[in-house]
């Protein structure tokens, strides 16, 4: 008499059955995001081009070259890669930064008869940790046209170049540093099985009103429930949230 607990070759055909079209039907759906990736990808550096070329010579012209940022992001399974942006911030933003954290800390330092007190000390390392966008209204780190850019997203077009060669989707989780996830549970790593995106669900919603683990959880969602019909409907959702003025500031 058979062992009821040994899988019968009927059950281990139907197993393996299962799993080939589970793999199937998750490769048909890799294969069309990247069909859909490359074609809309040089379709839009194609169309865009005009804005491409304006923005490069806008920086170029008001504080010379470099002409784009390059930054370490996190890609697919924790791989780094270097994020091309265009460069929003002059040249000289870092020596900018020093000198209003310098001058915050001295103007707060006087204001107090015991500046080494230990309540002043504590916010001197409270100033420290603000950055320059915090402390102003308006930034002087950033370059004239910078604002406009990052308004309108345009600082993020040469990520479609990252979506040619394959290191980021059209959508998917936001591309971010090292340092961010540095503290992320293994749970928040889940967003990483899967490319970084150019536009997402964290980027259609109201970005100003979410809390850092809010967006990670709408990565999670999005990694979770990943489908060409998601796809296409956050893609349409982005054109009017873009122009709506709701990109970073």
């Amino acid at each position: 008499m058979m062992n009821p607990s040994i899988p019968s070759m009927r059950q281990r055909i139907s197993g393996k059955c299962t799993r080939l079209r589970h793999h199937l039907r998750h490769g048909t759906r890799r294969g069309v995001k990247r069909l859909l990736d490359l074609t809309c990808g040089i379709t839009m550096v194609l169309v865009l081009s005009p804005v491409l070329i304006a923005a490069a010579l806008a920086i170029w012209i008001m504080d010379g070259r470099p002409i784009f940022f390059r930054g370490s992001r996190v890609g697919k399974d924790g791989r780094l890669f270097k994020m091309l942006k265009f460069r929003s911030m002059r040249r000289d933003a870092e020596a900018i930064a020093a000198k209003i954290e310098e001058h915050k800390i001295l103007a707060t330092q006087g204001s107090f008869d015991r500046p080494e007190d230990a309540s002043v000390l504590k916010l001197r390392h409270t100033l420290q940790k603000l950055t320059p966008s915090d402390k102003y209204h308006r930034d002087p780190r950033i370059l004239p046209f910078g604002s406009f850019m990052r308004r309108y997203s345009i600082d993020e077009l040469p990520q479609l170049f990252h979506i040619i060669s394959g290191e980021m989707s059209l959508v998917g989780p936001r591309p971010l540093a090292a340092w961010e996830v540095a503290d992320f549970t293994p749970r928040d790593m889940l967003r990483h099985k899967i490319k970084p995106g150019l536009t997402g669900l964290w980027q259609i919603s109201d970005r100003k009103s979410l809390t850092h683990d809010q967006a990670i959880g709408l990565d999670l969602q999005y990694a979770a429930r990943q489908s060409l019909w998601l796809d296409l409907t956050i893609l349409l959702k982005t054109v009017p949230v873009a122009l709506k003025n709701r990109g970073g500031n």
